[in-house]
C-alpha cells in the first residue's frame, strides 16, 4: 500500500473511495438529467487533467462584456463586504458596531487608494449617497431606538 501522500490518503483504493463519495454527494437529490450533466463535467475535467490542460477560472471577469464585468464586480464586492461583516458580527452590541464601522471605513479607504481617479470617485459617491439618503432611510436607522 502506498504511503500517506499530501492529503493523507492511504492509497489508490482510498482515493477512489473519496472520489466516489464526493460524486455521490454532488449527485444526491438530483434528477437523472442533472446527474448526467455532473458526470459529463467530471469526465471532461478528468480528461483535461490527464492532458495537462487545466481549466480556466470560471469566475474570471475578463471574458465578459462591460455590463457583465460590472455585474460580476458588484456581486463580488457584495460577497466580500458581507463576509467581512459576518466575521465581526459576533462582537454583539449595536449594529453596526464601532469595530464594523472602522473595518468598513478602512475597506473603503484602501479601495479608493487603488483607484487612479479617487477624487472623482469620491465626488460621485458623495452625490450618490446624498440622493440615496433622501430616497430611503439608512439601513441602520431601523435599528436605532425611538425617542
Amino acid at each position: 500500500m502506498a504511503g500517506k501522500g499530501k492529503w493523507q490518503i492511504e492509497g489508490w483504493g482510498a482515493a477512489q473511495g473519496q472520489i466516489r463519495d464526493a460524486i455521490l454527494f454532488l449527485c444526491d437529490g438530483k434528477s437523472p438529467a442533472d446527474r448526467a450533466g455532473i458526470a459529463d463535467e467530471l469526465c471532461k475535467l478528468v480528461r483535461e487533467f490527464a492532458r495537462g490542460e487545466y481549466p480556466e477560472p470560471q469566475a474570471s471577469p475578463y471574458d465578459r462584456d462591460e455590463y457583465e464585468r460590472e455585474s460580476w464586480a458588484r456581486s463580488t464586492a457584495l460577497h466580500i463586504v458581507g463576509a467581512a461583516m459576518s466575521a465581526t458580527e459576533r462582537l454583539g452590541g449595536p449594529y453596526p458596531s464601532p469595530d464594523q464601522v472602522t473595518m468598513l471605513r478602512e475597506i473603503a479607504r484602501k479601495a479608493l487608494w487603488h483607484m487612479p481617479n479617487s477624487n472623482d470617485e469620491l465626488k460621485k459617491l458623495r452625490d450618490y449617497f446624498a440622493l440615496e439618503n433622501l430616497r430611503q432611510p439608512h439601513p441602520s436607522d431601523d435599528q436605532l431606538p425611538e425617542g
